[in-house]
């Protein structure tokens, strides 16, 4: 069995040379695929995907990313030839299924629609509008619309701050992306979802930001199921409604209400702090997951 490992980076990261490493521990062997040098073909009805005129002979795949900042064409482009390749083996998470959960408004839209809980939200290219939006959340926070790792997001309490983030992106062509801000017990959750079935939890404790991501600063604490049933319910449920073979899910709770919220749902998660909190290995069962569905 061979399997190929997706993504843009001119290296292989660590998140791929760990899948490296679990499928070497399986006997599968493994090969990397750069995104932007995979070309997508139609030959006699047939449909061909190749890496530097080297046809892609594999059973299944990994996506692990696609890129940071690209044009329309560029996207559409990889987008088409992880299209071509889904049509033709199985690649986890589906390309259009990650890339909706990658967008955070539309992830947060299909999630409200099936019922489950998310904080109140807006997109918009208006400044009057992020400002009156303001005006009425008290305390919003600014996130962009496809980051992670919580890089770029602010917390904006004046209106008139709100106004000036989303006119000086409107200059260049950026939308806001603007959330309720949620009064966390100082910390949220991090549930790593394969399969449809939760194989590791914690809680990310921070004490000097609001900011609970890993990345940066917070420390990861083990949860079990039996700690927080609810929790690792809605991830679940979360996953399954965006079609994602694994995930990783954040979920906070308002104090002011006692409520749970999905933060957002990332079908690229890393997995650093949570195998260094939990020891739970995501890796080996995102292989294991895949080799189950090569078999079928």
């Amino acid at each position: 069995m061979k399997i190929g490992v997706i993504d843009y980076r001119r290296e292989p990261p660590r998140s791929v040379t760990d899948l490296f490493e679990a499928a070497k521990k399986r006997g599968v062997e493994a090969v990397y695929l750069k995104l932007p040098l995979m070309d997508a073909f139609i030959d006699d009805g047939r449909i061909v995907v190749k890496q530097r005129d080297e046809l892609v002979n594999i059973d299944g795949a990994v996506l692990r990313g696609i890129g940071l900042v690209m044009s329309l064409d560029v996207f559409e482009k990889r987008l088409g030839v992880l299209e071509a390749l889904a049509s033709t083996v199985p690649v986890i998470n589906n390309p259009f299924n990650a890339l909706i959960a990658k967008d955070k408004w539309r992830s947060l839209i299909r999630l409200s629609l099936h019922g489950l809980p998310v904080p109140d939200t807006m997109i918009t290219e208006n400044p009057f509008s992020a400002m009156r939006y303001a005006q009425a959340k008290k305390k919003i926070v600014y996130k962009p619309l496809m980051g992670s790792l919580g890089l770029g997001s602010a917390l904006i309490e004046d209106p008139d701050l709100a106004f000036q983030t989303t006119r000086s992106l409107m200059n260049i062509g950026v939308p806001s992306y603007l959330q309720k801000y949620l009064e966390k017990p100082g910390y949220d959750y991090r549930v790593f979802v394969v399969g449809g079935k939760v194989i590791g939890a914690m809680k990310r404790v921070s004490r000097n930001s609001w900011k609970t991501n890993i990345a940066q600063g917070a420390q990861g604490v083990p949860v079990q199921e039996k700690d927080a049933p609810e929790v690792f319910t809605t991830a679940v449920k979360a996953s399954k409604i965006l079609g994602l073979d694994y995930a990783g899910v954040d979920i906070a709770e308002d104090v002011s209400t006692g409520k749970h919220y999905i933060l957002e749902v990332n079908a690229f998660p890393y997995w650093e702090g949570l195998r260094a909190s939990t020891g739970v290995n995501p890796p080996d069962y995102i292989i294991e997951h895949l080799i189950e569905k090569i078999k079928k």
